[in-house]
C-alpha cells in the first residue's frame, strides 16, 4: 500500500478549521487524486460542511470530479471504545463478546481520554487501505488539547511493550474464584491486594488485551506512521480575532513539545475579495442614499476587517518568524457547502502540498 500524504489543520473555536479542512479535501480529489477528509470533532460540523451523512464506515461524496474521489469518515465519539475493540479484536470475536461482558470495560466505555482520536485515527487507516487513498487531511477538535492525541503512539508504545499488561494477564490467568493464586508472583499479589475485589473483572480485561497485544501495537505503529512522519504537514488554522492569535500562539508550542514541527499558519477571512458588483454600483451616476449608506457600510467592513488581520497577521510573524502565512479570503455565504466551495477554488495544491513551496492562490 502506497503511503498517503497527510495534513493536519489545527485550531481554536470559530476559525474556519471545518470549512479549510474540507477544502483542501475537496480540492485534491477536483486535481484527480483519491482524497479521505477525517473529523475528529465531537460536534460533528465536518457533516454541515459537506452536506453529507458521515459516519464511522468512510463514505464516497458526490463533488463532481472529473477523476478524483473524496471520502468522508467521522467517527461517533460516543462508540469510539466499542469502535477501537472492534479494530483490535477484529480476529478474536469470543474474547471481544467477554470483553464487552466486562464490567470494569463497561465503566470505562465514557471515560477514556483520547480513545476516540485513536479509534478515528486507526479507522483513518483502514480506509486508506481500502480505498488507496493519496492524501488524508485531519480535521481536529477545535481545542487547546485536541492535539495531544499526537503523542499517544509514543507512550502507548511505551505502555504497551512494557511489563504492566503481561503482570495484569498472569493475574487473570491464574486467580482463582477468591482473588488468590499459588501461581501469582510476588508484584501480582500485591497488585490484587491493592485492586481489592474487582481484581478478577480488571484482570480479565488485561487477560484479553494481552490477547491482541501485538495487533495493538501494530495498529499504534499505523497510527504513528500517519501522523508522525518526516512529510506529515501540520497547519494552524486562525481568524483575525485575539483569541484565535492566542490559540494559535499556544498550539504552535505544544506541536513543538510533541517533537512535530508546524509547517504553516491558514489565516482565515483575513481580507475582502473583489466584488464586482460594488464597482458597479459606485460608478452609477445616480445612487439613492440608502444604496450610498450600504456601499459606506461595507467599505468600513472592509477596512476593519483588514486591519484587524493585519494585526494579528503581525503579532503571529513576531512571535513564529518561521511560519509562513497563508491568507484566505472572507468569503460571503450563507451554506457551509459553498464557503467550501469557494475556498476550494482558492487553494494552489502544488504549493500546499509539497514540502518547501508553500503558498495559496488568492
Amino acid at each position: 500500500m502506497t503511503h498517503p500524504q497527510v495534513i493536519v489543520c489545527a485550531g481554536g473555536g470559530g476559525v474556519g478549521k471545518t470549512t479549510t479542512s474540507a477544502a483542501i479535501a475537496l480540492a485534491v480529489a477536483r486535481a484527480g487524486r483519491r482524497s479521505l477528509i477525517v473529523s475528529l470533532d465531537p460536534a460533528r460540523r465536518l457533516a454541515d460542511a459537506l452536506g453529507a451523512e458521515l459516519g464511522t464506515e468512510a463514505k464516497q461524496l458526490d463533488v463532481d470530479a472529473q477523476q478524483g474521489v473524496l471520502y468522508g469518515l467521522m467517527p461517533d465519539p460516543r462508540d469510539s471504545l466499542g469502535t477501537f475493540a472492534e479494530l483490535l479484536f477484529a480476529e478474536h470475536p469470543d474474547a471481544l463478546r467477554r470483553l464487552r461482558d466486562n464490567r470494569v470495560y463497561r465503566a470505562l466505555e465514557a471515560a477514556v481520554p483520547g480513545i476516540h482520536e485513536l479509534a478515528s485515527i486507526g479507522l483513518t487507516w483502514r480506509a486508506v487501505g481500502e480505498h488507496d487513498i493519496d492524501v488524508v487531511v485531519i480535521d481536529t477538535a477545535p481545542s487547546r488539547n485536541a492535539i495531544d492525541f499526537i503523542g499517544q503512539p509514543r507512550r502507548l508504545a511505551k505502555l504497551l511493550g512494557g511489563r504492566a499488561v503481561g503482570w495484569l494477564a498472569n493475574i487473570g490467568q491464574h486467580a482463582t474464584v477468591d482473588g488468590a493464586a499459588a501461581k501469582m508472583g510476588r508484584v501480582e499479589k500485591l497488585l490484587a491486594r491493592v485492586i481489592g475485589p474487582a481484581v478478577l473483572e480488571v484482570a480479565a480485561l488485561f487477560t484479553e488485551l494481552a490477547r491482541v497485544r501485538d495487533r495493538f501495537l501494530w495498529l499504534n505503529a499505523k497510527t504513528g506512521d500517519l501522523l508522525l512522519r518526516p512529510d506529515t504537514r501540520y497547519f494552524l488554522v486562525a481568524a483575525p480575532t485575539a483569541a484565535a492569535r492566542d490559540d494559535a500562539h499556544y498550539l504552535a508550542k505544544r506541536l513543538r513539545s510533541l517533537r512535530v514541527k508546524p509547517e504553516a499558519i491558514i489565516l482565515n477571512s483575513a481580507f475582502m475579495p473583489e466584488r464586482p458588483w460594488v464597482d458597479v454600483l459606485e460608478a452609477a451616476e445616480d445612487l439613492s442614499d440608502p444604496i450610498r449608506d450600504v456601499l459606506e457600510t461595507l467599505q468600513r467592513e472592509a477596512m476593519l476587517r483588514e486591519s484587524a488581520a493585519s494585526q494579528v497577521s503581525t503579532a503571529l510573524a513576531s512571535r513564529h518568524p518561521e511560519l509562513e502565512q497563508l491568507r484566505l479570503p472572507f468569503v460571503e455565504a450563507s451554506k457551509p457547502r459553498d464557503v467550501v466551495e469557494i475556498l476550494s477554488a482558492s487553494l494552489d495544491l502544488d504549493r500546499l502540498l509539497l514540502p518547501g513551496s508553500l503558498g495559496l492562490a488568492v
